[in-house]
């Protein structure tokens, strides 16, 4: 029993000094944190609508009496939407290294799992899990076939016409059962409205499966894709990415498409700290980002505007050393930006 209390111990010890980044540099531990650089994460969600033409098209002005039909496949793309969020990676330029004191309370940094600074004397990060579900897929003919039970007359007719026919017979007696069930001239009426609704729409549904075996199926599904931006100097009306209302989202020196431009300009002066420095023994740096409006334009309209703090603009500021003798000084740093939240 006491040697597996040591144990449990020696493991919980272990996992506390993972949140500080030893590194052996020249035969002396350091410690090692980077300060954040922002990166934009520029969402655009576009509608993605399929026509395809239905197996009987060629019937459906005979049996339905229509020529509203789909004759051929084709796709188009409209934009929707763009969002733009920001995250946080390790700068390599702004990365530096802490000499372990224990006169000093540096020795407990925290950093996240990228090794950007979360202060000092502040709590392990929690680890979060995904779990990836698992998606299902459907057999298209299976569903073809459950909306042809026909009778021998069709089925070994061998003709498309003998079939097409058989499928415009199911669409009128799917709407004359439902016509006889809405005003009650049946033999057997549901016996509550739930069960009337539920039989309802099995009939609405049946129908529109099987009238699109004449005029054809239109589908529409929403995409994503997302461009990661790391800007290191302001940017004034780049193309960002082209829109193509066939291809969709493009490159942007696909000249197929139409060009969306993006412009990146600080609100705040920017003052940039120039070179790494080497930081005073003890010292701890955090950042002054700059506040930067991002502008997302067609050429004509705006379609996102939103100002966002920039690490890599803002310039980095020193913690001084004898801030950390004191004993039990808590040092919060925001990891998305670099700046300093509070010290307690």
């Amino acid at each position: 029993m006491k040697k597996l209390l040591l144990f449990s111990l020696l493991v919980a010890g272990l996992i506390a000094k993972a949140q500080v980044p030893f590194f052996s540099a020249d035969g002396e531990s350091v410690l090692v944190y980077s300060l954040p650089k922002t990166v934009f994460c520029i969402e655009i969600e576009t509608e993605k609508i399929s026509q395809k033409p239905g197996k009987f098209y060629r019937y459906s002005e005979r049996y339905l009496a229509t020529n509203k039909v789909i004759t051929e496949e084709k796709t188009i793309y409209k934009l929707k939407n763009i969002s733009v969020k920001t995250r946080a990676v390790a700068d390599p330029n702004r990365t530096y290294s802490v000499v372990p004191n224990g006169n000093l309370q540096t020795s407990r940094l925290s950093v996240n799992a990228e090794g950007i600074l979360r202060g000092v004397n502040i709590a392990p990060e929690p680890q979060t899990t995904f779990i990836k579900a698992a998606g299902t897929t459907q057999n298209e003919n299976s569903v073809l076939d459950a909306l042809l039970p026909l009778g021998e007359e069709y089925m070994m007719a061998g003709s498309e016409a003998k079939l097409a026919e058989g499928a415009a017979k199911q669409i009128y007696r799917i709407r004359e059962s439902r016509m006889g069930l809405l005003t009650a001239d049946v033999d057997k009426v549901p016996a509550d409205g739930e069960s009337l609704k539920a039989m309802l729409e099995g009939m609405n549904k049946l129908e529109k499966k099987l009238t699109e075996l004449f005029v054809g199926e239109t589908t529409t599904e929403i995409q994503s894709k997302t461009l990661y931006l790391t800007p290191t100097t302001t940017i004034n009306n780049d193309v960002l990415f082209r829109f193509s209302a066939l291809k969709g989202v493009v490159a942007a020196d696909d000249l197929s498409g139409a060009p969306y431009y993006i412009s990146l300009v600080p609100v705040d002066k920017v003052v940039t700290s120039g070179s790494k420095s080497k930081p005073e023994s003890g010292a701890l740096y955090t950042v002054l980002p700059v506040s930067t409006q991002l502008t997302i334009v067609d050429g004509v309209n705006s379609v996102f505007s939103n100002q966002f703090f920039v690490s890599q603009f803002g310039k980095t500021v020193s913690l001084p050393e004898s801030l950390f003798k004191q004993a039990n000084i808590k040092v919060r740093v925001d990891v998305r930006t670099g700046r300093l939240l509070g010290v307690e």
